[in-house]
């Protein structure tokens, strides 16, 4: 795709106030001006009136002209899907830069996190647009900020409404909420579901997941096989799977939808220098409970089998020294290493800016999201929290949309890069059922309408016969029932080429289509579907293109047999190898022994 225009933003306030404006609040104001009207003098008016008049009548056109214009950008966002991204930014942009320029903002106080924000590379912050954290101008990495966000929405909205599907972290939790207050209970609550879901359905990569190396906290220069930064948040959700970074920052991006605050952990980080990554702090109460995505599951007290504070693992080395699997893995993170800690909050740096608190402010019932995030204060809650340790802003968001701009920029043209890349990801990115199947997935439209397809549906029309997909090369009527006629113009290499990126991309499709159904069906409690789906069209394909999910089917199965009660089903499908999440299943395993044979 052509790199887009960064337009540089230079609008400086202090203080910022948005007006709010609604379809009751319209009417009020149109019944009290004919109110004041109706006391008028008979006849005519006089010319102070029709002056009056005059102006209440164009103050309140311009108030539903700016009100039009942010339900116009509200609306192009709700249609933007990964195929028409391109163009739909291009009218949300238009639409929020005019309602942004007379909007009011005398309401609502906005002081810049110069602290945090001046600890980033300047000359990356001026690539997003982020060089001013005051500017009255959208950008075009701020809609791309927007869908990102919206998708993270409906997706913990109707996460977090499914009960835990978990029976060992289920008692542990309940055993640990019963120190706290009733929100902080309902949050942890929250914040598991949404950890497990992310390790359920995003697919762990072997790159940089092992638990036996640190990690380091990747920084410049950008490589196309850079640890971290591969994929945006909502390209993971999409692809389904990533390394154990990407993994983690879809759960820090669904967390923040819910409130919950998140940060990484990074230890050994000294002088300025980055130190290596090691879990996921969230803040629960006044503590910091440890979620570790190479191991699939929270960091536990191994005594007990409750949930570890960062405050426990820096004061009892029992903590990190049982994560070692004598014999099979010795957990790289040693106690020691836990005296020098960084917590490194995950948010791109335009999710400090004034624009994002005074649209969020604005936004009505359906449109309602977490843009702003008040960093300052989050720094504040973690400095009372961990007072020895340092807050960072971290700087990894940064170096995954520069890594987007470039690979965006190079698919705009034919290449060896560009034929690799789709080959891995265009199902996902092509106006087809997968496509729309696991947008609809995402948002959590599972079932028909009478106005549109839902995501079950729409996963089993990915499942096109092979003998289909082998008359696609010849067969004229075929290739007009699966959407791949040739276009007027079109040469034959040309086609030639289309039809057998088609036919990749059908039997990708189905492959796909599957892992993910049986995943649906595991949320949506039909565990018996999920089993078969997950071992007759998953792990019973030996196509490479299915062996991908292997892995993670095993792991699904496992959470199947444990939910039924049968731990030795579930020690079997733990134990299969190769697995990049093997020692967190065998962690799983030694505590669901302990935990069911009590």
């Amino acid at each position: 795709m052509p790199k887009p225009d960064h337009s540089a933003m230079g609008y400086s306030i202090q203080t910022v106030m948005l007006m709010t404006s609604s379809k009751s609040g319209f009417s009020i104001v149109v019944a009290a001006g004919l109110l004041a009207l109706s006391f008028g003098l008979p006849g005519c008016f006089s010319k102070s009136h029709r002056d009056q008049s005059e102006a209440l009548s164009q103050q309140l056109s311009e108030q539903k002209l700016k009100t039009d214009n942010l339900r116009n950008a509200m609306r192009y966002l709700t249609q933007m899907t990964p195929v028409n991204r391109k163009q739909a930014a291009k009218e949300v942009l238009l639409e929020l830069n005019t309602w942004i320029q007379d909007a009011d903002r005398t309401q609502v106080n906005y002081s810049p996190p110069t602290q945090l924000l001046d600890q980033l590379p300047a000359d990356m912050l001026q690539f997003v647009g982020c060089e001013n954290a005051l500017a009255q101008q959208f950008g075009y990495w701020d809609i791309d900020y927007l869908f990102e966000r919206r998708m993270m929405r409906k997706l913990s909205d109707w996460i977090v409404e499914f009960p835990i599907r978990d029976t060992l972290m289920v008692r542990v939790i309940d055993r640990y909420s019963q120190q706290l207050g009733d929100d902080d209970a309902a949050k942890l609550q929250e914040a598991y579901k949404l950890f497990d879901w992310t390790i359920r359905n995003i697919a762990l990569e072997d790159d940089a997941s092992s638990v036996e190396q640190m990690s380091p906290d990747p920084r410049g220069p950008i490589r196309d096989d850079g640890t971290g930064y591969g994929y945006l948040p909502w390209e993971t959700l999409l692809f389904s799977s990533g390394d154990f970074i990407e993994r983690g920052r879809v759960f820090c991006a669904l967390a923040s939808q819910r409130g919950i605050d998140t940060v990484w952990v990074s230890v050994e980080s000294e002088g300025g220098q980055p130190g290596n990554l090691w879990s996921i702090g969230v803040v629960i109460g006044d503590a910091l409970l440890l979620f570790e995505p190479k191991l699939g599951m929270p960091i536990l007290d191994p005594d007990a089998v409750e949930l570890a504070t960062l405050a426990d693992a820096k004061k009892n080395q029992r903590i990190l020294r049982r994560l070692d699997l004598p014999g099979q893995f010795d957990y790289a993170l040693d106690p020691g290493q836990l005296k020098r800690v960084e917590l490194l909050i995950d948010v791109p740096p335009v999710a400090t800016s004034a624009r994002m608190k005074m649209l969020e402010k604005t936004l009505l019932s359906d449109e309602r999201m977490v843009l702003y995030e008040d960093v300052a204060a989050i720094q504040g809650k973690l400095n009372s929290i961990a007072p020895d340790d340092q807050v960072s802003l971290w700087q990894l968001p940064l170096l995954a949309q520069i890594q987007a701009a470039s690979v965006r920029e190079r698919l705009g043209t034919l290449s060896p890069y560009t034929m690799q890349y789709m080959a891995m990801h265009g199902v996902w990115l092509r106006d087809n059922p997968a496509g729309t199947g696991r947008l609809n997935h995402l948002y959590g439209n599972f079932e028909n309408t009478l106005e549109k397809q839902g995501a079950l549906s729409m996963y089993m029309d990915c499942r096109v016969d092979d003998g289909s997909i082998a008359k696609l090369e010849y067969d004229p009527e075929v290739q007009k029932m699966l959407g791949v006629p040739r276009e007027p113009g079109e040469d034959d290499q040309q086609y030639r080429r289309r039809i057998q990126q088609s036919q990749y991309t059908f039997s990708r499709a189905k492959v796909d289509a599957a892992f993910l159904l049986a995943q649906l069906h595991f949320d949506r409690g039909n565990n018996s579907a999920a089993e078969k789906w997950f071992a007759k069209r998953v792990l019973g394909d030996s196509r490479p293109e299915a062996v991908k999910w292997h892995a993670s089917a095993w792991y699904m199965l496992a959470r199947i047999h444990q939910q039924a009660g049968d731990i030795e089903g579930a020690a079997e499908a733990l134990t299969h190898q190769p697995s990049p999440q093997e020692a967190g299943n065998r962690l799983r395993l030694r505590y669901l022994r302990r935990e069911f044979e009590k």
